[in-house]
């Protein structure tokens, strides 16, 4: 982390003090200035130790104020005020997937949710998706503190707000790129438009390190397959989301990249030990955490050393990650309506285990009334403690708070080109132009072919049946034969085939189009770098 960001963070705690004043005399929370990254501790009430040389009488002594409660103080004695009811629903974070704000707000209010995740079938356009934002933002007028809006914009294969925003480069593009002030750029510009459509937290980025193809579901989510390099990318796009005014979530601890089963489809087990993954998977989360980030999300992942519960239900996982790592920011799990959680618990079951073991924000839970019953239920009963629930709601108000105040136009709603144009790897027999004066384009869809090619003539090339051959190959394992073969999503195709030159885009959007244009055409320079083992006949040129 860069010292100035260092600077910024300690600031950031101090005006969130300087609220917590305010927040005492109104009699309610109020909106931090920036996202929370740092505990806060309550100010000693105790008199100083140190005497007074000269008597003062209790009729001449100045008055001394109170100290201020800190923003967790009032957090918790909100959370402790809310009957169970409510208590329940703001603990909860459910699914929208219509684009009826009425709906949705209804939604919120009548289950007091925490808040929602917007999914892809609920965005059309902008000004649907700021209806939808505005209609959830009312949506509870009641409560002092703001209904969380968030989505899952990695970008690749995990993106909701492409219709609105374009296609966001897989996150793997970051780790290529590896500039840190280009890749916070890039994620920063990504957090102002989401700020600006009236999301609150974005559910990125992924800070797994993954094992290539053998691992199912993450690969080009992830940053590579370094460690220490993707927790220096990690770093630089949760600053960048948390600098654009969303809250970042880092997932899924303590690491999906290395399993070999997709937790959507059933239950991965990490059988390496803690020293093992300390070293490994649990680098970038630990290097996040250091630094302040706000949010972490709990996979649903079987660690052996923790024995046979899912992380997502396991108490030893979140001890491990607040004691051992020493987060106090806000625990979310992963959907709770996935087969890894499904297959083994039903009704409202799950909801309880997740809060008993440490969670505080209980994410898309596969039976949304069910599980705040049993929440409710679970409380009554003493199953689950008034105050881990209470503990649970106080760390949602504080984040909820962090960023809807924050000052709005700092950062602009754009992703910068050059990013994009870093992120392209090449390894070719010859570095530079890689095209001639007249290619052919093959493979791709018909959009993708369309795009390069009106990019290509905007650089003077013609495209027809002749010259240089293009193959635009997608999926993680595309590949084929041709003088360049493109791979627009996972790389790892690339090692089957064959060519005098071999890119990788990370996405199809136009914005990838137009930088892959500029370098085939040698109008810019490829410097990216492989962030996986590829075994190819070129080294990258950089």
């Amino acid at each position: 982390m860069r010292p100035v960001t260092r600077a910024v963070i300690a600031v950031i705690a101090v005006v969130s003090l300087v609220t917590a004043v305010v927040i005492a005399a109104s009699g309610g929370l109020r909106p931090a200035a920036a996202p929370q990254t740092a505990a806060v501790t309550t100010p000693s009430s105790s008199p100083s130790s140190v005497p007074s040389s000269t008597p003062v009488s209790a009729a001449s002594a100045a008055p001394v104020a109170s100290p201020a409660p800190s923003a967790w103080d009032v957090a918790l004695a909100q959370a402790q005020s809310l009957p169970l009811e409510v208590a329940a629903g703001q603990v909860i974070m459910a699914d929208v997937s219509s684009p009826d704000p009425a709906a949705a707000a209804r939604l919120v209010r009548s289950r007091h949710l925490a808040g929602v995740i917007l999914m892809g079938a609920a965005i059309t356009d902008a000004d649907g998706v700021t209806a939808l934002t505005g209609a959830l933002a009312a949506a509870d007028p009641e409560r002092e503190w703001p209904v969380i809006i968030a989505t899952d914009e990695e970008g690749g294969l995990v993106q909701r707000l492409s219709p609105v925003i374009g296609h966001v480069s897989a996150f793997m593009a970051a780790g290529a790129n590896g500039d840190a002030a280009q890749i916070e750029a890039y994620y920063a510009g990504l957090g102002a438009q989401m700020a600006q459509l009236g999301f609150t937290m974005d559910f990125a980025p992924v800070a797994d390190v993954t094992i290539g193809t053998k691992d199912p579901t993450i690969r080009t989510r992830s940053a590579g397959s370094h460690p220490d390099a993707v927790a220096g990318v990690v770093a630089s796009a949760w600053q960048g989301l948390a600098s654009g005014r969303v809250t970042p979530v880092i997932k899924h601890f303590p690491g999906h990249g290395s399993v070999t089963t997709d937790s959507h489809t059933g239950l991965p087990v990490q059988s390496a030990s803690l020293a093992k993954l300390a070293k490994r998977d649990m680098v970038p989360f630990a290097t996040a955490i250091e630094d302040g980030v706000p949010a972490v999300m709990m996979g649903h992942i079987r660690v052996t050393a923790w024995g046979k519960a899912p992380a997502t239900v396991n108490p030893r996982a979140y001890a491990y990650l607040r004691d051992t790592l020493g987060f106090d920011g806000l625990i979310v799990t992963d959907a709770m309506n996935m087969a890894a959680i499904t297959d083994r618990y039903s009704g409202g079951k799950a909801a309880v285990l997740a809060l008993a073991a440490g969670a505080d924000l209980v994410l898309m839970p596969a039976h949304l009334d069910a599980s705040i019953a049993g929440i409710v239920a679970a409380v009554e009963d003493g199953t689950l403690s008034r105050e881990r629930l209470d503990d649970a709601v106080a760390h949602v108000i504080v984040a909820s708070a962090a960023v809807s105040s924050a000052a709005t136009g700092a950062v602009q709603p754009q992703r910068p080109q050059e990013f994009v144009e870093g992120s392209i790897v090449v390894a070719a027999k010859s570095c530079g132009a890689l095209i001639g004066d007249e290619v052919r384009i093959v493979g791709g869809t018909t959009a993708q072919r369309s795009t390069l090619a009106g990019e290509l003539k905007a650089r003077g090339v013609t495209v027809g049946d002749a010259g240089t051959s293009i193959l635009l190959v997608g999926g993680d394992r595309g590949h084929g034969t041709a003088d360049v073969v493109v791979a627009t999503g996972g790389p790892w195709g690339l090692a089957d085939s064959h060519a005098t030159a071999y890119v990788a885009t990370w996405g199809t959007g136009a914005a990838q189009m137009r930088a892959l244009a500029a370098v085939l055409a040698g109008d810019v320079a490829p410097r990216g770098t492989w962030p996986v083992g590829l075994s190819l006949p070129y080294t990258a040129c950089t």
